[in-house]
């Protein structure tokens, strides 16, 4: 994967990195070079977006089970758990990276499941990198649900993850105690009204 981003040239590099710019291309193959020797932390304390924020891993109480039942789709590292120890680097999903880890995320996933239920709750571009037929596929819709709930959703969808943790909530049955920001659960999906 890196040696395949290595050698790509303008503008495929750019794209593959999801940069506007050859030195933010570039700054990310630098980046990603040294991920290999660099420090590692927990996935969960390395990821900063904003349904990481909300998910709030510092304060969680249940952390080992969040490191545990929590699985991450990476654009470098394919699927792993929460708390798999991961360096810096910076390679958002893309079509090539999707096609590359489909088949190994299926097959971790199958393996790390075993017979349990999967919540899935990735958006497009990265559901993309996996077979997750059979998972339990929840969205957040605004609108009284004709309307997916877009960037906002990712604050919510942290929110959900930290009470489904927090609770240790395993059967979807009780997915309707989860009542934020207005959303409640319909039985398929959590609509705000």
């Amino acid at each position: 994967m890196l040696d395949h981003a290595a050698r790509l040239a303008a503008p495929a590099s750019l794209k593959f990195h999801g940069a506007t710019t050859g030195d933010k291309a570039g700054a990310s193959r630098a980046l990603n070079r040294e991920a290999p020797k660099a420090p590692s932390i927990y996935a969960l304390e390395r990821y900063t977006g904003v349904l990481y924020q909300y998910l709030d891993y510092p304060a969680l109480k249940r952390k080992e089970a969040a490191r545990k039942r929590i699985f991450i789709v990476s654009g470098l590292f394919g699927l792993i758990a929460g708390g798999t120890k991961i360096p810096r680097y910076k390679m958002p999903m893309n079509p090539w990276l999707a096609r590359h880890w489909r088949p190994v995320n299926s097959a971790r996933l199958a393996q790390a499941s075993g017979r349990r239920k999967v919540l899935c709750l990735l958006p497009q571009a990265y559901a993309k990198a996996i077979n997750a037929e059979g998972a339990l596929c929840v969205d957040f819709r605004i609108e009284g649900g004709r309307k997916a709930a877009g960037h906002a959703g990712k604050a919510i969808k942290g929110k959900f993850v930290r009470f489904l943790i927090e609770n240790n909530v395993c059967d979807p049955m009780d997915f309707d105690q989860f009542q934020e920001d207005g959303f409640q659960f319909d039985g398929a999906n959590f609509v705000q009204q």
